[in-house]
């Protein structure tokens, strides 16, 4: 047989396979996001990060000390909480200065009041494969008061809370390696997805579908926090704060 017949043959074959191709794996990838500067945090292994409405505050917690952390935007601490939990992976601000806290091995998001330090905890029942794999990002949606968590992976998994804590919807991931990091963005009611594997930053819908991919040079990003000109990413391995210009 010819190389030109082979061609022809082959040709439909490859479009066959970019046709089958599952829709949670198209999405545009877009440039690297543009480093504006970073900062040394004197946190060991932080993991998570959320910001207040006003921008000028970011939280933090710690899967070394298992504490909580409150930050300037330049990475210095204002203040440590009381609270000492159990793996913590994530952290989101969320209703009447409270913070909502993943802890990855019990499934458990934990309610803490920074006011009080007093605590309430709603484990999530899910399936997954892996216990040190497990809840690794929440964020509050409050514009419909509800809460997304992130399964890091084996799998990964997008799952939406009532606000009795009861489950919505669960949306298994495939387009990263591992999920490790989550925030909502209520300017346009996205959610931005980080990767610490496949060293990413994605913007999503509600659904968990990819709007656009960036990537980024970070190590071990597990935690983002978005405003409305900035991307913030804290590093576990690399204890550092960095801050991108968010894309238009």
């Amino acid at each position: 047989m010819s190389q030109f017949k082979k061609l022809l043959i082959g040709v439909p074959i490859l479009l066959f396979i970019i046709v089958s191709c599952d829709k949670n794996d198209t999405f545009s990838s877009a440039d690297t996001l543009e480093l504006i500067t970073s900062y040394n945090v004197d946190v060991i292994e932080p993991s998570g990060l959320a910001v207040n409405s006003s921008g000028n505050i970011l939280y933090t917690v710690s899967d070394n000390t298992n504490k909580i952390y409150k930050l300037t935007t330049t990475g210095s601490i204002i203040q440590s909480y009381s609270y000492v939990g159990n793996d913590l992976e994530g952290v989101s601000l969320y209703t009447d200065n409270k913070l909502l806290v993943a802890e990855e091995r019990t499934k458990e998001i934990v309610v803490f009041d920074m006011t009080t330090n007093q605590t309430v905890k709603h484990e999530i029942a899910y399936e997954n494969n892996d216990e040190n794999s497990g809840l690794e990002g929440v964020t509050y949606d409050a514009d419909d008061n509800s809460i997304f968590i992130l399964n890091e992976k084996s799998p990964g998994l997008l799952i939406e809370l009532n606000s009795n804590f009861s489950m919505a919807s669960e949306t298994e991931l495939n387009f990263a390696v591992d999920f490790s990091g989550i925030f909502y963005e209520s300017l346009n009611k996205n959610l931005w997805i980080v990767s610490d594997q496949s060293r990413s930053v994605y913007k999503c819908d509600l659904k968990g579908r990819v709007l656009e991919n960036y990537p980024i040079n970070v190590s071990k990003a597990e935690g983002i926090a978005v405003t409305i000109d900035k991307i913030y990413i804290i590093s576990d391995s690399e204890e550092k704060l960095y801050i991108f210009k968010k894309p238009e």
